[in-house]
């Protein structure tokens, strides 16, 4: 019986390693499971700001259409107003089409 607690402690530690063994690979796969949700949180996350960036480039673009469209109407405008002043003074006198 001298080495009874050797032997106790060996047979406990067998148990233990057991029981860690076992456990283990399920601590594993919550993590993995974890950390995999981790990373498609953070994907999508990015998407969400890629997305947000463009929409924001996609508005600026249409701004700056818009401008330039109300640009073009009052050229126009302001080019009718000079056809029509030269007509009135005799300057211009407009083509009839052929057609």
């Amino acid at each position: 019986m001298e080495h009874g607690y050797v032997i106790l402690i060996v047979i406990a530690l067998l148990f233990i390693s057991m029981y860690a063994f076992a456990n283990f690979s399920v601590y594993m796969e919550k993590r993995k499971r974890k950390m995999a949700k981790k990373e498609e949180m953070r994907k999508e996350a990015l998407r969400l700001e890629e997305q947000a960036r463009k929409q924001e480039e996609r508005n600026i673009k249409w701004k700056k259409m818009e401008e330039r469209r109300a640009e073009m109407k009052e050229d126009l405008a302001r080019l009718e107003e000079i056809k029509k002043e030269w007509i009135k003074k005799g300057k211009f006198k407009p083509e009839k089409n052929k057609a």
